[in-house]
């Protein structure tokens, strides 16, 4: 395996670090002339990140940041609006700041057509000139983004229905809302860099899965060992 790993003792550790090195990674894109242009996670592994990155803006210069949300939710009604990953977004991040992104873009779960809405999404980001940097979580069966067990390597930003698994993690009361769309694992591939963040006991496996076995669809994550730069964020829970 060719990737970084960079081991915390806990979370309080790996999120600072993390900040500081995205600090160091603007800078470096914008010292080449250009917008940073980064696939940015949800989800509760990201609310400590957002918390820091809000309290930093001018250090992270969030105003450069061309911004494409990983994954959305469909389909989504005015009434399940508030469980959208852009609302997620905004409560956690944007609301928070006094100057906003260049760009904020994610899949519109309100539209009608999945499929078209999804072929939109590609093309906006291939017409940003790419990702990047993506920022990932994973799963506790190894998906990135929604890109479930079984989900081909070259796949592409595409509509799926979400696995039982990840329906009970996600919706722990409620309706849940049983498809959503995905930056495909082919087109995080295509990121000049990948993050990856992993934290607790319960994502361990999941890591062991995806860092040290062969690359293997019921793997998502494990797709990353095919990527020339990843990096690992830590803690002693997800990596004994």
């Amino acid at each position: 395996m060719n990737a970084e790993i960079l081991r915390f003792e806990t979370e309080a550790d790996l999120y600072p670090n993390l900040t500081l090195r995205l600090e160091l990674e603007i800078k470096s894109i914008l010292e080449k002339g250009r917008s940073p242009v980064l696939a940015l996670p949800t989800g509760n592994t990201m609310i400590p990140f957002y918390r820091l990155a809000r309290e930093r803006p001018e250090a992270l210069q969030v105003s450069t940041w061309k911004c494409f949300q990983l994954d959305e939710y469909f389909p989504l009604t005015a009434e399940t609006e508030h469980l959208s990953f852009r609302s997620y977004l905004e409560e956690h991040f944007y609301s928070k700041l006094k100057t906003l992104p260049l760009l904020r873009e994610s899949p519109n779960g309100l539209a009608p057509d999945a499929n078209l809405e999804c072929s939109r999404y590609e093309r906006k980001l291939k017409d940003e000139g790419g990702i990047d940097l993506a920022i990932l979580g994973i799963g506790v069966n190894g998906h990135i983004a929604f890109n479930e067990p079984g989900a081909p390597f070259d796949s592409r930003t595409r509509a799926i229905a979400l696995h039982a698994e990840t329906l009970r993690s996600n919706f722990k009361s409620g309706p849940a809302i049983p498809h959503a769309m995905t930056m495909g694992i082919g087109t995080l591939l295509e990121a000049k860099k990948i993050w990856i963040i992993a934290v607790s006991t319960t994502k361990r496996e999941a890591v062991r899965k995806a860092m040290y076995e062969p690359p293997a669809v019921e793997v998502p994550a494990s797709a990353l060992q095919l990527h020339p730069s990843v990096t690992w964020f830590l803690d002693s829970g997800a990596h004994g």
